[in-house]
Formats: C-alpha cells, structure tokens, sequence
C-alpha cells in the first residue's frame, strides 16, 4: 500500500545564508538547498540526506491541498523555518506547540509551495511511499530573517545543512552524503542551473501536470556490486507491475548505442547509495 508523503525542495541565495553553508568546498552556485540527515533509527531512509517530509496527517487536509500543507508543516517541525504568510507578529520561541497551533496564534497560512515532481517507492519494497515533491524559494524578508535560527528536530534529525547542488553531489561521490535515488534525481536536475534568478524562473514555468505524474523506479543489481535505478524512458524500464522482472546484465552497463534514463549507484552501508550518476535526463522537466 502507498502512503501519501510530501516533501520540500527548499533553496535560499547564498548572500542571505552569510557563509552558513555545510560543504568547505567552493561552488558555481549562488543558492544552497535545504536537506536533513535522517537518524539512524530502522525507519525509512535512515542515515541518508533527504529535503524536509513526511507522511501526510489528518492536519493537512486543507482546502488549499494536503501535499503542500504537509510539505510546509514537516518542514517547520523537523527544522523550526515557519514558511507562512503574512509576517507574523513573532518568531516562535521553540517548537513547543503543534504547526496548527503555532499559525493560529500567530494568525498566519501556510505557503503554497510549487507542484515539482512525484516519485513511488519500488514495488519490490515492503514501505511505500507516494512522495510528491514540491518547491519553495525564500525570498521574502520575514523568511530570510529566519535563516540562522534553524533547529533540527532530535526525535528525527541528526543536523540540517544548507548545500549548493554541485556541493551535495561532490559529497555523494566522495562517499559522505548518501542519498536515495528521488533526492539524487532532483539534486541532478538543480545543478543544471547555477544563477539562482534562472532556477527560480524555470520552476515557474513547470507544468503541473507534468509534475504530478508518477515516476517509479525499478531497482538492479549488477555483476559489478552497482545498483542501477531504471526509469521510464529507458530501453530496458519494464512494465513496473512485473514483479519478478531481471534484467539482463550487459543492459544495465551504459552504452550510448540505446535510449538511457537511469541512475547507477554504489549501496551505501548505512543506507542510502553513494556516487549517484544519473545518465540521460530529458530537457525540461525534473520528471522525466
């Protein structure tokens, strides 16, 4: 069974994050995108870098959307960033009370963040999720007046870290930043743009219903110890409801001799893979 999830792809310009950036490493970029360290707990995604979700709630059935009130809802409980409008009157003083709670005391809505993609979980897995991934840009004051006093939530997080896209892949090759194939997708796509002006206009012109459509990848092994996420597109994607597809393994080596969309990873030992390459993603949208 697929749960309903929802999770924000959050990016600041670095000029307002004042050095407050996880990776030493210089960068081309002028933006940084939130992500969390899940702790290692046997929950799901335990130990690897992610955006800020989770599973939708009875809260967030707003007539606004579920999946965006969820996005904004996670976000300020597992890093206290109150994503709403208009300015409140306040900053929290800590997260002592529910998201429901907080926005009614400081008589503030959430945000309505962006439609950007929507992922499931392999069909091979016992948890599944039906993850949509929404995006946000903070740009107005009274959001920038609250970089710095992130806080991440202990229950589930071990640190939040501001990082450039290319800073975020480095990692990943050089085996310090594990990441999950959806994370890695997206973080591939981001890196496409450098200017953070040129991202924020090219997710606006995202079609929604582009976004909304699923992407499910279908996970191999290979000879070689690698593990290759195909996805649609790929001259070997499968129909997905085969669930004892196995592909044959000279087709999950990369060859430009037939159509590729795919991600070919190395496992990570506490979850997550490592040195995440993604080959062949289509041009306009974060999708497909």
């Amino acid at each position: 069974m697929l749960r309903p999830a929802a999770s924000l792809v959050l990016t600041a310009p670095l000029s307002a994050l004042h050095g407050r950036t996880a990776a030493s490493a210089p960068t081309a970029f002028n933006y940084a995108v939130l992500m969390v360290q899940r702790l290692s707990q046997g929950g799901s995604f335990d130990s690897a870098h992610v955006f800020p979700g989770g599973t939708i709630d009875a809260e967030d059935h707003q007539p606004a959307g579920a999946y965006g009130h969820c996005a904004i809802r996670e976000t300020y409980e597992e890093t206290g960033l109150l994503l709403t409008t208009p300015p409140p009157s306040r900053r929290p003083a800590a997260l002592v009370a529910s998201f429901k709670d907080t926005c009614a005391a400081l008589q503030v809505t959430p945000l309505q963040p962006r439609p950007l993609a929507r992922w499931t979980t392999p069909r091979a897995q016992k948890r599944r999720f039906d993850t949509r991934f929404l995006a946000l840009h903070i740009d107005q004051p009274h959001l920038l007046s609250q970089l710095g006093h992130e806080r991440p939530q202990e229950r589930e997080v071990a640190r939040l870290d501001w990082i450039a896209p290319d800073q975020a892949l480095g990692a990943n090759m050089r085996s310090e930043m594990p990441l999950y194939p959806p994370q890695a997708y997206l973080l591939h796509w981001l890196s496409r743009y450098t200017r953070w002006q040129d991202l924020v206009h090219a997710m606006a012109g995202l079609d929604p219903l582009a976004a909304a459509s699923a992407v499910e990848p279908v996970l191999c092994r290979r000879s070689d110890g690698k593990v290759v996420a195909l996805l649609p597109g790929d001259h070997t994607y499968p129909d997905p409801q085969i669930s004892a597809f196995k592909a044959d393994d000279a087709a999950l080596f990369a060859t430009s001799l037939a159509a590729q969309h795919r991600l070919e990873m190395v496992p990570a030992k506490a979850g997550g893979f490592n040195a995440v390459k993604l080959y062949a993603m289509a041009p306009n949208q974060p999708n497909l």
